[in-house]
């Protein structure tokens, strides 16, 4: 076997098979392995958007609490009582009127217009630790004057309610409470306890 100055041999049989085992990947190879990384990982995606938290039910408890926030410190301010009224997939709000001794619906305020839910999420009230049966609203009249179901005073208290909001169709809870002295807490899933 003829050997070279360098001592390595001349044949190119061996040269080429020593080139194959030093090259890389082949094109083809690295294309398979993306397209299972890509598989993969929009299976991933996929499986957090299916069995991850529902972000439109947190969203609307959020800004239902973000409301009511703001309710309160406007009672306070303006020494007036302001009153949630709720129905199972929408809510407005209602201002005392003492001089006339009744409640009055808020149609000049955007942050108190009447907000409805997105569709497949439906309310569920519960004061003091009874459920409400949540009826369609129907406009006030003398015989059934407007009553809203939660009150915050102008003191700033309110009347304990819990709130919550469930999707059609899954187990997903979002519950916005709200105590005595006018704190506000959203719970969700597992936190709220179940009292069907």
């Amino acid at each position: 076997m003829p050997t070279s100055v360098t001592g390595t041999s001349n044949k190119p049989d061996r040269r080429r098979r020593a080139a194959r085992r030093a090259s890389g990947f082949t094109l083809l190879e690295v294309l398979v392995v993306i397209v299972i990384i890509g598989i993969i990982t929009s299976m991933a995606v996929v499986s957090v958007n299916v069995l991850g938290g529902d972000d439109e039910m947190e969203e609307e408890a959020r800004r239902l609490m973000a409301v009511l926030g703001q309710v309160r410190e406007d009672a306070m301010l303006e020494g007036r009582d302001v009153g949630l009224r709720v129905d199972a997939r929408s809510y407005d709000f209602a201002r005392y009127d003492a001089r006339l001794e009744r409640w009055e619906l808020v149609g000049d305020d955007p942050l108190l217009r009447e907000r409805k839910l997105p569709d497949g999420i439906e309310f569920e009230l519960w004061l003091e630790g009874r459920s409400v049966r949540l009826t369609d609203r129907s406009e006030p009249t003398d015989r059934a004057p407007l009553q809203p179901q939660v009150v915050v005073m102008a003191s700033g208290d309110l009347i304990p309610f819990e709130l919550r909001l469930r999707r059609a169709g899954t187990d997903e809870v979002r519950a916005l409470t709200g105590t005595a002295d006018g704190k506000f807490e959203i719970l969700a899933n597992e936190a709220v306890t179940d009292r069907r």
